[in-house]
């Protein structure tokens, strides 16, 4: 059995497809799942709420909370937690973007999204108040 150019030519092409294909899928980036900076914003305090870490509060209001870190374009040093919730009766995936400097390890909310909606800074107050007094009302729970 002989190929015509023409077969040769499509085979040829097929081959190179499926190296690209394959290079693409293991040269696919990870993402960062445990890093200093993941680790500064759990263990961290949000603002008036001191008695519980950011990691005790979220992992008891989000349902399979995910915890991500990137550093973005700007060189700003980002760590993403994204989970599904209930908020204001709508169950939902909700992302939460912490901006963490670097410097002096300090942290604060720079975005926040509802099923793809950027929440307005008093929805994000409310999701946040959320978010620790379902954790205050499951401690009642256990005690």
């Amino acid at each position: 059995m002989t190929l015509s150019l023409g077969n040769h030519i499509r085979v040829f092409v097929c081959v190179v497809c499926m190296g690209l294909l394959v290079g693409c899928v293991y040269n696919a980036k990870k993402d960062i799942t445990d890093n200093e900076f993941i680790d500064t914003v759990k263990e961290g305090y949000l603002g008036d709420y001191s008695d519980v870490s950011v990691r005790n509060a979220f992992n008891y209001a989000f349902f399979e909370p995910y915890w991500r870190y990137y550093q973005a374009k700007t060189g700003e040093h980002v760590v993403e937690l994204s989970g599904d919730i209930t908020f204001k009766d709508e169950k939902g995936h909700a992302i939460l973007q912490f901006v963490v400097d670097e410097q002096t390890n300090q942290f604060s909310i720079y975005a926040m999204k509802f099923n793809d909606v950027v929440l307005s800074p008093e929805q994000k107050r409310f999701l946040i108040g959320m978010v620790y007094d379902t954790w205050h009302a499951k401690q009642l729970a256990y005690e």
